[in-house]
C-alpha cells in the first residue's frame, strides 16, 4: 500500500513532474510567509525556505501521518539570489543580469513526517549558461508578463529554451522540481510508493 505524499506547493510545474513520474500526491498549498526569511547564503536559504514550507503544514493534525514535502527554487547569478520578481522592472533587471552569462538554480527540498520522526532535507544545483538576450526578445517576454511566478523571471521549458547554450546538473530542477533528488531521498527514508 502507497503512503500519503503531500506537495506543499501550488506550483503547476511542480505537480506536472511528479505526475510524469506516476507519483501519487495530494496538493495542500504550504502557509509559510516567504517574505519573513532574510539569510544571505543561497544554499541555506533554499534548504532552510523548503524546511518551513514543510513544516507549516506538518504541524497539522490532518497531516500528521504523512509525509510532506517542502521545495523552494532560487535563481543565483553573480552572488545575487533572484525570487519572483515583484514586477515588470523588476523581471527586466533580472532578465539583463542573466543575458550571456552563466547562473545557478538551487532548489532545496525537504520531508517530514512528524509521526515517524522523519526530517530530511538536501538541496540540487544546475549551472544554466544563457546566450546574449535582445532588446526585442526582452520586450516580448516582458509585455506578455511570462515573467511572473517564476524564479529569476524565467520558464526554461517556455521560449527561454531557444537562448539556453547549455545545462550542467538536472534539468529538472530548472523546472522547479529535481526529480533525481527526490527519488533518492524518498528511498532514503523508505517511502512506500507504487512504481
Amino acid at each position: 500500500m502507497s503512503e500519503r505524499l503531500i506537495l506543499a506547493s501550488s506550483s503547476p510545474r511542480r505537480s506536472e513532474l511528479l505526475k510524469s513520474c506516476h507519483i501519487d500526491f495530494i496538493v495542500t498549498e504550504h502557509e509559510f510567509d516567504e517574505n519573513s526569511l532574510f539569510i544571505k547564503s543561497p544554499f541555506k536559504y533554499a534548504l532552510i525556505m523548503a524546511e518551513k514550507k514543510a513544516q507549516s503544514i506538518a504541524v497539522k493534525m490532518d497531516y500528521y501521518d504523512d509525509y510532506i514535502l517542502g521545495s523552494d527554487t532560487i535563481v543565483v547569478c553573480k552572488n545575487k539570489i533572484l525570487g519572483k520578481p515583484s514586477d515588470k522592472k523588476d523581471a527586466e533587471q533580472m532578465l539583463r543580469l542573466l543575458s550571456d552569462r552563466k547562473h545557478s538554480v538551487i532548489t532545496g527540498l525537504s520531508i517530514i513526517n512528524n509521526k515517524k520522526s522523519v526530517k530530511i532535507t538536501d538541496y540540487a544545483v544546475t549551472n544554466v549558461y544563457f546566450s546574449k538576450i535582445s532588446d526585442n526578445f526582452i520586450e516580448y517576454y516582458i509585455n506578455n508578463d511570462q515573467w511572473s511566478d517564476y524564479a529569476g523571471g524565467y520558464a526554461i521549458q517556455g521560449i527561454f529554451s531557444l537562448i539556453v547554450k547549455k545545462i550542467n546538473g538536472s534539468y529538472s530542477n530548472v523546472v522547479g522540481l529535481p526529480l533525481e533528488l527526490l527519488y533518492k531521498m524518498l528511498k532514503k527514508i523508505n517511502f512506500k510508493f507504487n512504481l
